[in-house]
């Protein structure tokens, strides 16, 4: 039997749940399992996806969103690019220290979104300069890892580098909002017991990186 699934944005969640596939497949071997990763929204009807993990809002209504909960944020960069211009510890330190941000967004020319962080009860945005802009996430954390600038970006793709020391966590009490994942479906009912069991896979697999 066969799933379809597609994982979108692709960089972040594709990081943890390929490496954690070859379990699910040996306690599921009847199951074959076919992964789309993309940045585009697909058409589930259309295109034949079983099920898609996304990140971000979901605006459509005709579809069967399952939210997951929201996906932590975090600030993170080199240890080269630190040891060039300090360790920033305030918003202050942000502007004294004249750090720079990868700036990022989807569609390549528009502005860029900024550097997120906490106000009261909503967000607030500091724009930083930064000499490179980046429309795909694959790019935005390899440019952090050559030392370019600052990135905030989910914990989910970047926590790995974290742990090689590849990356380095500032400013935890400056993290963007985090961002809501869902699994979405076509349709509520006559979801196969496959299909099922590798949503509840997919959940069990992202919390330790969701609040």
């Amino acid at each position: 039997m066969r799933i379809w699934a597609q994982i979108a944005p692709p960089k972040k969640p594709v990081t943890t749940i390929v490496p954690a596939l070859p379990d699910f497949m040996a306690a599921h071997p009847y199951l074959e399992l076919e992964m789309s990763s993309t940045d585009r929204q697909v058409d589930l009807v259309q295109e034949g996806f079983d099920c898609v993990l996304r990140l971000g809002p979901v605006r459509d209504e005709t579809l069967v969103a399952r939210p997951l909960g929201l996906l932590r944020m975090v600030n993170a960069a080199s240890p080269a690019y630190l040891a060039r211009y300090g360790i920033p510890r305030s918003l202050e330190d942000l502007r004294r220290q004249e750090h720079r941000t990868v700036h990022f967004s989807t569609m390549q020319g528009s502005r860029p979104y900024g550097w997120e962080y906490p106000d009261g009860d909503s967000f607030a945005t500091l724009q930083l300069p930064g000499a490179l802009h980046v429309n795909s996430a694959q790019t935005y954390d390899a440019a952090a890892l050559a030392g370019l600038g600052l990135i905030q970006a989910p914990l989910l793709g970047i926590g790995q580098y974290f742990t090689s020391g590849a990356l380095v966590e500032i400013m935890p009490d400056f993290r963007r909002r985090a961002l809501p994942v869902s699994l979405i479906v076509a349709h509520r009912g006559n979801l196969s017991r496959r299909v099922r069991v590798f949503m509840k896979w997919m959940e069990e697999i992202l919390k330790p990186y969701l609040e």
